[in-house]
C-alpha cells in the first residue's frame, strides 16, 4: 500500500520529517511533561532511535508517520499517522508542543491520514489509548472511531484501551 509523501490541510502540512525536526522531538520525549500517554520519558539515544524509525517506517511499508508543521520550512511540532509494528496497523497522534494544542491540530491532522489511509485500500485501523488520555480518547471519537472491546492493547500500554475504524462491509 502506498500512502502520499505530503497530506496539506486548511491549516496544516504533513510531511516527511526532516533532520531539524528531531530536536523538537527529543525535548518532547526525553521530558515527562507530555509522555505520561506514551510510557513516559524516555533517555536521549531510545528517543533517537523512534525518531529515526518513524523515518524509515516510510522506506519499508510505503506509508508511516507524518511531521505536523504549519509550514514546509518551519519545524515540527508533531507527529501523525501509521505505526504498523508486527500487529494491527495503529492511528497516532501527538502534539509534542504544549502550545500547539487545544487547536484542533490533532483531529485535523488524523482525519487527514484516516482519509488518505483508506483511500489507499486499508479496511481498519486501530488506536490504543491510555484510559486517563482524555483529550486523545476525544481525538478518536471525534475521528469517528469506537472503543473495541475484543482488541487488545499493547503490552507496553497496559492501562490502554482500543479504539478502532472500519470502513463498512
Amino acid at each position: 500500500m502506498q500512502m502520499p509523501v505530503n497530506i496539506d490541510t486548511a491549516r496544516l502540512r504533513l510531511r516527511p520529517f526532516h533532520a531539524d525536526d528531531m530536536p523538537s522531538y527529543l525535548d518532547y520525549y526525553t521530558s515527562d511533561a507530555r509522555t505520561k500517554g506514551v510510557g513516559g520519558a524516555q533517555p536521549k539515544d531510545v528517543a533517537i532511535e523512534r525518531f529515526l524509525a518513524m523515518a524509515g517506517q516510510w522506506s519499508i511499508r510505503g506509508y508511516g508517520r507524518y511531521a505536523i508543521t504549519t509550514d514546509h520550512a518551519k519545524p515540527a511540532f508533531g507527529h501523525v499517522g501509521v505505526l504498523h509494528l508486527d500487529s494491527e496497523p495503529e492511528m497516532t497522534w501527538t502534539l509534542w508542543d504544549e502550545t500547539e494544542t487545544q487547536k484542533g491540530f490533532a483531529t485535523e491532522a488524523a482525519s487527514a491520514v484516516l482519509e488518505a489511509w483508506f483511500a489507499a485500500g486499508a479496511k481498519r485501523i486501530i488506536a490504543p489509548i491510555s484510559k486517563n488520555n482524555e483529550p486523545s480518547i476525544n481525538v478518536a471519537r471525534k475521528l469517528g472511531m469506537e472503543q473495541d472491546p475484543n482488541a487488545v492493547a499493547p503490552k507496553s500500554m497496559p492501562d490502554g484501551i482500543v479504539y478502532a475504524k472500519e470502513l463498512p462491509a
